[in-house]
């Protein structure tokens, strides 16, 4: 009795591990299934798309650079000596020829009168060595002619050379005399010079920028020529200087719009013009993150600005847009379609992070393509996508124009999601 207990005892022990190792079987294949019905659904790939649009378009080359007037003027001193009177002040408007500062000139006129004096005594000078001059010539012609009658006696030789001598020398005497009085009537006008330039005098009509100096300071031009006022002519006209990349600068014509801003009216764009592209280059170095250096070559280029309500003023800075290029009424995309690139799904991982794996149905098949996308872009056709190759126009940053390859009722491509 006993023993057929034991035995049906294990038959029950092993139901229950069959039973339990069942159980494990079907939950493992079971969940293996559902995995891969789960591969076998196609993933949901959604599309974002926009019609072209009719719109006008210009293309622009930003540059950056300060405001200065058209025609500006530092004006200084080339003499030396203490600075007596000072008659305009900062913003104060000038005409040409009048006197702004004045330096004190009295050592000026102490070497003026004493360069006077000796012209004074240099021609008193030159009146005796005149009058020598007649003495030797009546001495010289007398002794010549009493040789000459004589024939050769009376007086002697030596007598005839030395009255000749003398006669030369009170010439050469004239001449020295003359220089010298030459020389002093030079350091007179020299004199005179420094004189007037003691009144510093405007030389254009404008506005005082700057002023850098008051009365009793010292002025000292022997060492560096100070600088005492800066005057614009007209700051109704003013220009700007930007500096344009090698890239762009081909671009880039005299008489070309641009508009700029300001930081003091961020919300004013103002008008101007291209006036000058300079052929002349500037290159610098350039060092980037990585401590690497470049030269970065880049060409001046003038803007002119009418300012005719004066809100501009020198010093500011500006940031510009050259507008190089523009097409009204033109087809066109935005940008982001150019650089649309379709995604593999074979490598997308799904929401909650399960990877797809299996084949794909045929109908969602797509071609990965290259990046560039500056001669193609893909448009929607019956829910599929497809490349189209099309020719750009002008591109402004945010939307590029379209001059063939599809129309206004196409469906750009700009991005995609997919969903499991």
């Amino acid at each position: 009795m006993l023993e057929v207990k034991k035995t049906l005892k294990a038959a029950a022990s092993k139901k229950r591990s069959l039973l339990k190792y069942g159980i494990i079987c079907i939950l493992f294949f079971g969940t293996g299934g559902i995995f891969w019905w789960v591969s076998q659904i196609p993933p949901k790939i959604s599309y974002t798309t926009a019609k072209p649009t009719i719109q006008y378009i210009q293309s622009t080359i930003a540059a950056s650079g300060t405001l200065a007037p058209t025609n500006e003027v530092k004006l200084g001193s080339v003499v030396s000596g203490i600075m007596l009177e000072v008659f305009v002040d900062v913003n104060d408007r000038v005409h040409r020829g009048q006197i702004l500062a004045r330096i004190d000139p009295e050592s000026i006129h102490q070497q003026l009168d004493r360069y006077h004096a000796q012209l004074a005594s240099a021609k008193a000078q030159l009146a005796s060595a005149e009058a020598q001059l007649v003495a030797k010539d009546w001495e010289y012609q007398k002794y010549l002619a009493l040789f000459e009658k004589s024939g050769g006696k009376v007086p002697s030789e030596l007598e005839l050379q030395t009255s000749k001598s003398n006669f030369l020398v009170a010439q050469a005497d004239i001449e020295m005399r003359k220089a010298s009085i030459a020389e002093i009537e030079t350091n007179i006008r020299s004199t005179e010079i420094d004189l007037k330039n003691t009144q510093i005098i405007s030389p254009i009509n404008g506005v005082v920028l700057a002023r850098s100096i008051e009365v009793g300071e010292s002025v000292a031009a022997s060492f560096q020529a100070p600088e005492f006022f800066t005057i614009a002519e007209s700051l109704e006209e003013m220009e700007l200087k930007v500096k344009v990349s090698e890239a762009d600068i081909g671009k880039v014509k005299e008489g070309q719009k641009v508009i700029f801003t300001v930081d003091a009216y961020p919300l004013h764009e103002f008008e101007a013009t291209v006036d000058r592209v300079s052929y002349g280059s500037n290159a610098y170095e350039s060092t980037n993150n990585t401590s690497s250096s470049e030269t970065i070559v880049s060409y001046e280029t003038r803007i002119f600005i009418q300012n005719n309500d004066l809100v501009l003023r020198p010093g500011m800075s500006a940031t510009a847009e050259i507008q190089i290029a523009e097409a009204s009424n033109a087809l066109t995309v935005p940008v982001a379609a150019l650089y649309y690139k379709p995604q593999d799904t074979n490598s997308v991982k799904a929401q909650g992070g399960i990877k797809l794996f299996g084949n794909r149905p045929p109908h969602t098949k797509i071609t990965v393509v290259s990046q560039n996308q500056s001669d193609s872009l893909w448009v929607l056709q019956d829910g599929m996508p497809q490349k189209v190759s099309i020719k750009t126009g002008l591109n402004n940053g945010k939307f590029v124009q379209i001059l063939s390859g599809i129309d206004s009722q196409s469906d750009v491509i700009l991005s995609q999601s997919i969903e499991q």
